[in-house]
C-alpha cells in the first residue's frame, strides 16, 4: 500500500485522461484524522468474519476498494479491502480476492478508511479537507517501463498535524477538476505463500518490495497475528517471528511498516524532504 494508484487513475492513464511526463503532478501532505467525501473516520470494527467498520456517513458503495489504518485492537482489519454490504453507517470488508476479512481482536479506539474509488471522483476536493503544509508541484518526471519517478520533493516550511500520508494529483489549478493519482503511506501489503501452521516460527511470503523492521505486529486477514523477531530485508520472501497465533493460508495478506518510510511525520515548521525508494517501482508501477 506505500504507493497506491486511485482506482479512476487507472482507468485514466488507459484512457488518456492522465499523462506522467507532460500533466503538472503536485505532492500533498496528509493528515488522515480528518474527515473529507474521501476519508472517513472509524468508530468501531466487529470481531467477526467479516469484520464489519463503522463511520458514520461514509458514502462508499460495495466494489469501493478503501485504504484502513490506524486501527487498535482488531488489527486485521487494517489493510487494503473491498467494501461489501455497505450501509449508511457501515460496510463490511473483504480482501481483493472476495474473502471475508476475520476479526482478530476487540477493536479499541482510531481508525481511518480513505475511499480509492471507483464510486467517486478521486478528485483532490475529496481529499483536501486533509492538507497540511503546502501543495508542491512535482519536477523531473520521467517514465521507463511502466515505472513513475520524479526529482526529490522538497515541502518548505510545514506547520500542522502529524502526516500519516501524501497524495499524487494532477494539478489543473481547480480541485475539482484536478484527478488523484496515488496514495503513498508508511506500510504496505504482505502476502503470505503458502500455508504456515500454528505455532510456525517462519511465514514464507511473496517477496517483500520493501523491508519490515523486528518488532512489528502483523494481523493478516484470517485473523492470525505474528511479531517480527528480526528485521526483514526488501525481496526477502520468508519472515522470522514468534511464534504464529493461529495457521495462516496462502493468499492471506497482512499490513506490515516499512522500514525508514518517514511516515509518519510530524511537522516543526522546518522542510519536509521526500526523496522516492529505489528499486524496479520507484514512485509507482502501472
Amino acid at each position: 500500500m506505500t504507493n497506491a494508484l486511485f482506482e479512476n487513475a487507472r482507468n485514466n492513464y488507459l484512457t488518456g485522461g492522465l499523462n506522467w511526463t507532460s500533466d503538472t503532478v503536485a505532492a500533498a501532505l496528509l493528515d488522515l484524522t480528518q474527515s473529507t467525501a474521501s476519508c472517513k473516520q472509524i468508530s468501531g470494527a466487529s470481531n467477526a468474519t467479516p469484520i464489519v467498520i463503522t463511520a458514520t456517513a461514509h458514502g462508499f458503495a460495495g466494489g469501493d476498494i478503501v485504504y484502513i489504518s490506524g486501527i487498535g485492537g482488531n488489527l486485521a482489519a487494517n489493510g487494503y479491502w473491498l467494501v461489501a454490504s455497505a450501509t449508511a453507517n457501515s460496510f463490511a470488508i473483504t480482501d481483493l480476492a472476495g474473502n471475508n476479512v476475520v476479526g482478530s481482536g476487540n477493536y479499541t479506539s482510531g481508525g481511518r478508511a480513505v475511499n480509492m474509488g471507483p464510486s467517486i471522483s478521486n478528485n483532490w476536493s475529496e481529499l483536501s479537507g486533509c492538507l497540511v503544509g503546502p501543495v508542491t508541484n512535482l519536477s523531473g518526471e520521467s517514465a521507463s517501463q511502466g515505472v513513475a519517478n520524479a526529482s526529490t520533493l522538497t515541502f518548505t516550511s510545514v506547520s500542522g498535524n502529524p502526516c500519516q500520508a501524501l497524495a499524487l494529483f494532477k494539478n489543473t489549478g481547480t480541485p475539482s477538476t484536478s484527478k488523484l493519482i496515488a496514495l503513498i503511506s508508511g506500510d504496505f501489503i504482505v502476502t503470505a505463500a503458502q500455508n504456515a501452521p500454528s505455532g510456525s516460527a517462519t511465514i514464507y511470503v511473496d517477496p517483500l518490495k520493501y523491508g519490515i523492521p523486528t518488532g512489528a505486529v502483523m494481523a493478516f486477514s484470517n485473523g492470525a497475528t505474528a511479531t517480527l523477531s528480526a528485521v526483514a530485508s526488501a525481496g526477502a520472501r520468508s519472515l522470522s517471528v514468534s511464534a504464529t497465533s493461529a495457521a495462516i493460508n496462502q493468499g492471506n495478506v497482512a499490513l506490515a511498516p516499512q522500514a525508514n518510510s518517514g511516515l509518519p511525520v510530524i511537522p516543526n515548521g522546518g522542510n519536509v524532504v521526500v526523496s522516492w525508494g529505489g528499486g524496479s517501482s520507484r514512485i509507482f508501477k502501472l
